[in-house]
């Protein structure tokens, strides 16, 4: 007899729960476990959790859309798979895949600052060897385990604000914690809101930066350019080093976290990189604070826009010749307004195709000739724009 297309009992997954999470509950509602629910009832073979929670095959995911109702999409979330192109540009390791999604945005140091590594079959962060990584408060109402709990992207729980802990066995069967429920170190409100953002971004899409909104894919970039940035080698820093070092006596951790030699940061042991989660978040509130010089391309998402002066309807007065000659800006003052508010506009426009379109509409207002148009669109691609972000429509 062929089983029923719909099974009567199928716990609605949680937020962001991985597909091996949801397949365990899933089966305990039948008395059974996870790949007995595989075989027996989607008449699959066994899969660990990492091969569920990763890449599993699209029928498995199919069948399982069909078999509790749920929409397909929603089952491709509960795996990393299912997060291409936001989190990941791809799960298959390509040359060039680091520099393309570390490089392309640049925060404390200016582009080309840094040295560029290429390690071999790296993928963004995901980790060099699987850590059993969870929230204890969540954990003690619930067996449901999330899919980023897997990934070094947040060090606190966003929901209860509290740090993530390593574990062993198998909730809620078993869990020790490695460490003890007494011994809890506090948590910073810089890596509170870093956390609370990233958090937005998993589950809204975009994140709310005191500029203006990002989308969920550039913040992930521009997170894990930052990591690299305070992993960068001592000489690359220049006249920032002693910024740079003030970041990490900030959040009181070691400079680089202790790296006596460079390596991605998706290798590196999980008390290591919370340090460096600590110390992106600290950079972050310096930055916003304004009280840390950052040269990168992209550092002005992290900084509050200008504050716009609203009239109190009032005719201002004519100023006095004294006011008017010290307010009268220089020659040289205005064109260095003029290249600073070119540069804000060409850093924006490399993250955002509004700020694009809106600044190659400015740019091609004297353009008369295809050669000028081309020209202009050559110009746009060597300042690292986006051609893809540029109308299709400018010849009409």
């Amino acid at each position: 007899m062929r089983p029923p297309e719909r099974w009567p009992l199928h716990p609605a997954p949680a937020e962001t729960e991985s597909l091996s999470s949801w397949l365990r509950r899933i089966a305990a509602s039948y008395g059974m476990y996870s790949y007995e629910l595989l075989e027996h009832g989607l008449g699959h073979r066994e899969l660990s959790d990492t091969e569920l929670d990763l890449n599993p095959p699209t029928d498995l995911l199919e069948e399982l859309a069909n078999r509790t109702g749920l929409d397909q999409h929603r089952v491709n979330a509960m795996t990393m798979a299912g997060w291409v192109p936001w989190l990941f540009d791809s799960l298959i390791p390509a040359p060039g895949a680091y520099e393309t999604y570390v490089h392309q945005l640049s925060v404390l140091l200016p582009p080309k600052r840094r040295n560029i590594y290429a390690p071999r079959k790296w993928l963004p962060w995901l980790p060099g060897a699987g850590v059993r990584r969870g929230c204890p408060d969540c954990l003690e109402s619930s067996p449901t385990l999330l899919l980023f709990w897997q990934l070094p992207v947040m060090a606190s729980c966003p929901v209860h604000g509290r740090r993530l802990e390593t574990y062993e066995g198998n909730p809620p069967d078993y869990i020790l914690w490695a460490t003890p429920a007494h011994d809890q170190r506090p948590l910073p409100e810089s890596l509170s809101l870093l956390d609370r953002r990233t958090w937005q971004a998993i589950t809204t899409g975009s994140v709310d930066l005191p500029r203006y909104p990002v989308h969920a894919g550039i913040w992930f970039r521009l997170l894990r350019t930052l990591l690299d940035e305070l992993t960068t080698a001592q000489g690359r820093y220049g006249r920032q080093l002693d910024d740079v070092r003030r970041v990490w006596e900030h959040c009181g951790h070691p400079f680089r976290a202790g790296l006596y030699s460079w390596q991605p940061f998706e290798t590196l042991h999980w008390t290591v990189q919370q340090q460096l989660l600590e110390a992106a978040a600290a950079a972050m509130e310096l930055i916003e604070a304004g009280s840390l010089s950052a040269l990168g391309t992209s550092a002005h998402l992290l900084r509050p826009g200008p504050n716009p002066r609203i009239s109190d309807g009032i005719r201002p007065g004519r100023p006095t010749a004294t006011a008017e000659a010290w307010k009268k800006p220089t020659l040289d003052e205005l064109w260095k307004q003029a290249t600073d508010a070119l540069e804000v506009c060409i850093a924006a426009a490399k993250a955002d195709p509004l700020v694009a379109q809106q600044l190659y509409d400015f740019a091609r207002y004297g353009c008369r000739s295809e050669e000028s148009v081309g020209s202009l669109r050559e110009t746009f691609a060597e300042l690292h724009i986006p051609l893809d972000f540029l109308s299709q429509t400018e010849n009409q």
